[in-house]
Protein backbone atom coordinates (compact mmCIF):
# COMPACT_ATOMS: atom_id res chain seq x y z
CA UNK A 1 0.00 0.00 0.00
CA UNK A 2 1.08 3.36 -0.52
CA UNK A 3 1.06 6.05 1.70
CA UNK A 4 1.11 10.08 1.01
CA UNK A 5 1.15 11.66 4.37
CA UNK A 6 -0.49 15.62 4.81
CA UNK A 7 1.72 17.27 8.03
CA UNK A 8 0.56 20.27 10.24
CA UNK A 9 2.51 19.51 12.77
CA UNK A 10 3.75 22.60 14.99
CA UNK A 11 6.52 22.87 16.40
CA UNK A 12 6.13 23.36 19.82
CA UNK A 13 4.02 19.72 19.67
CA UNK A 14 6.77 17.42 19.09
CA UNK A 15 4.98 14.27 20.56
CA UNK A 16 3.06 14.40 17.54
CA UNK A 17 5.77 14.53 15.15
CA UNK A 18 7.34 11.27 16.93
CA UNK A 19 3.95 9.73 16.27
CA UNK A 20 4.05 10.86 12.76
CA UNK A 21 7.46 9.49 12.22
CA UNK A 22 6.58 5.95 14.28
CA UNK A 23 3.90 5.91 11.83
CA UNK A 24 6.37 5.75 8.76
CA UNK A 25 8.37 3.21 10.41
CA UNK A 26 5.61 0.88 11.00
CA UNK A 27 4.40 1.31 7.73
CA UNK A 28 7.67 0.51 5.85
CA UNK A 29 8.26 -2.56 8.05
CA UNK A 30 4.76 -4.16 6.95
CA UNK A 31 5.92 -3.64 3.67
CA UNK A 32 3.86 -0.53 2.54
CA UNK A 33 5.71 2.68 0.93
CA UNK A 34 5.40 6.25 1.65
CA UNK A 35 5.12 7.54 -1.37
CA UNK A 36 5.22 11.83 -0.23
CA UNK A 37 5.32 13.58 3.06
CA UNK A 38 4.16 17.08 1.96
CA UNK A 39 4.24 19.98 4.86
CA UNK A 40 1.63 22.65 5.00
CA UNK A 41 1.34 25.50 7.40
CA UNK A 42 3.07 25.71 10.44
CA UNK A 43 4.45 22.01 9.27
CA UNK A 44 7.24 24.06 7.22
CA UNK A 45 8.59 24.61 10.23
CA UNK A 46 8.34 22.19 12.12
CA UNK A 47 9.91 19.76 9.31
CA UNK A 48 13.13 22.50 8.72
CA UNK A 49 13.83 22.94 12.22
CA UNK A 50 17.40 22.39 12.58
CA UNK A 51 16.62 19.59 15.41
CA UNK A 52 14.24 18.03 12.53
CA UNK A 53 16.84 17.98 9.82
CA UNK A 54 18.88 14.85 10.54
CA UNK A 55 15.82 12.87 11.20
CA UNK A 56 14.02 14.00 7.75
CA UNK A 57 17.20 13.58 5.74
CA UNK A 58 17.52 9.84 7.42
CA UNK A 59 13.74 8.86 6.15
CA UNK A 60 14.39 10.11 2.62
CA UNK A 61 17.42 8.38 2.59
CA UNK A 62 15.59 5.09 3.96
CA UNK A 63 12.33 5.67 2.39
CA UNK A 64 12.64 7.51 -0.50
CA UNK A 65 9.62 9.51 0.03
CA UNK A 66 9.41 12.88 -1.33
CA UNK A 67 9.67 15.75 1.11
CA UNK A 68 7.48 18.92 -0.45
CA UNK A 69 6.87 21.80 1.33
CA UNK A 70 4.44 23.66 0.42
CA UNK A 71 5.01 26.77 -1.26
CA UNK A 72 2.57 29.03 0.21
CA UNK A 73 3.68 28.08 3.57
CA UNK A 74 6.99 28.66 2.84
CA UNK A 75 6.73 32.34 1.79
CA UNK A 76 4.67 32.89 4.79
CA UNK A 77 6.83 31.36 7.27
CA UNK A 78 10.18 32.11 5.69
CA UNK A 79 11.92 29.41 6.22
CA UNK A 80 14.89 28.35 3.87
CA UNK A 81 14.60 25.39 2.03
CA UNK A 82 17.72 22.43 2.40
CA UNK A 83 18.42 19.11 1.30
CA UNK A 84 16.12 16.67 1.38
CA UNK A 85 13.04 19.32 0.73
CA UNK A 86 11.74 20.80 -2.05
CA UNK A 87 9.35 23.00 -2.66
CA UNK A 88 5.50 21.87 -4.59
CA UNK A 89 1.75 23.44 -4.51
CA UNK A 90 -0.64 22.20 -3.88
CA UNK A 91 -0.79 20.40 -7.08
CA UNK A 92 1.95 18.29 -6.12
CA UNK A 93 -0.29 16.61 -3.17
CA UNK A 94 -3.21 16.35 -5.17
CA UNK A 95 -1.21 14.21 -7.53
CA UNK A 96 0.50 12.45 -5.05
CA UNK A 97 -3.07 11.48 -3.16
CA UNK A 98 -4.48 9.90 -7.07
CA UNK A 99 -1.45 7.99 -7.06
CA UNK A 100 -1.40 6.64 -3.44
CA UNK A 101 -3.81 4.28 -1.70
CA UNK A 102 -4.17 6.32 1.77
CA UNK A 103 -3.57 9.65 2.13
CA UNK A 104 -2.61 10.16 6.30
CA UNK A 105 -2.82 13.53 7.83
CA UNK A 106 -0.66 14.64 10.85
CA UNK A 107 -2.00 17.96 12.78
Amino acid sequence: MQFSLIVRTRPEHSHRLAVLQAFMVAAIEQGHTVRQCFFQGAGVVTATNSENLATWQQIANETGAELLLCSQAVEEHKVETLEPFAVGGLGALVEAAVRSDRVVSFV
